[in-house]
């Protein structure tokens, strides 16, 4: 019996640290993936904003001031939604962190008392493997909130056992651009699909659709990943494999 589990306590992200990762998936760095087109998805008038203006500094007042009015607007709304997000949440909490804990063969660690579940304007829904951290976007309905976090639960132990399986990994390479990361991004389509997460939140999980549209040797990318997973004899051999793969190919995977 797993008896050391973590709660996830939902919170509204400070504007001023959510605004900063918004301008940041807006305006990336070199060798980052561009997120614009989703945001400005969400936020079409904003695009029309700053349509026009070449510079990413007077972009960026733009920006602030947009997303500070949107956020004085709608705080009512990220309050009630924290609250129905939460109440959700937590009847399927317990159920969710054992689960993940079996599927990936890690107990969480003792420090994982607490994750933090931030609301936010941000249709990107980054997480922080260090604090123990993500952000999900207000909007999201109850059952892609829960979808969500599975997801991002299942990064935080899944790299609890890699680092187990790969001591000498840097912490960095959690993080986009390293390959570690790639591989991590591709494994939840074939991890939380796994029935027993299945019975718990029945859901379409995905993973980037980058890497669902790749193809190695004519094969579809994540087939080979399915197929590793299927016959695994335990966890760490599918990991042990996965890694192998990916590093066999790893430059077209860096391209993607």
């Amino acid at each position: 019996m797993i008896n050391n589990f973590p709660k996830i306590e939902f919170s509204i992200a400070q504007f001023d640290e959510a605004f900063k990762v918004i301008h940041s998936f807006l305006n990336p760095s070199k060798n980052y993936w561009d997120w614009s087109d989703y945001i400005y998805t969400s936020y079409p008038e904003l695009k029309r904003k700053i349509k026009n203006i070449p510079k990413e500094k007077m972009r960026r007042g733009i920006e602030y001031a947009f997303f500070r009015e949107h956020f004085e607007r709608e705080k009512s709304i990220l309050e009630k939604k924290r609250k129905v997000f939460q109440n959700e949440w937590d009847k399927i909490n317990n159920r969710s962190m054992i689960t993940l804990s079996k599927i990936v063969e890690q107990d969480w660690p003792k420090k994982d008392i607490l994750i933090q579940a931030r609301l936010s304007l941000n249709p990107i829904c980054p997480r922080y493997i260090k604090t123990r951290t993500f952000d999900i976007f207000y909007r999201k309905s109850t059952e892609d909130m829960k979808g969500i976090a599975i997801h991002e639960l299942l990064h935080f132990i899944y790299f609890e056992k890699w680092k187990k399986v790969f001591p000498k990994t840097k912490p960095r390479e959690f993080d986009s651009p390293y390959l570690v990361w790639h591989l991590s991004e591709m494994v939840p389509k074939i991890l939380l699909n796994d029935e027993r997460i299945q019975r718990i939140h029945k859901y379409k999980f995905n993973s980037y659709r980058v890497y669902e549209q790749a193809k190695i040797e004519e094969k579809p990318l994540l087939s080979y990943l399915q197929s590793f997973y299927n016959e695994r004899t335990d966890f760490k051999d599918f990991l042990k494999e996965s890694w192998l793969f990916v590093q066999r190919h790893k430059s077209e995977i860096k391209k993607l």
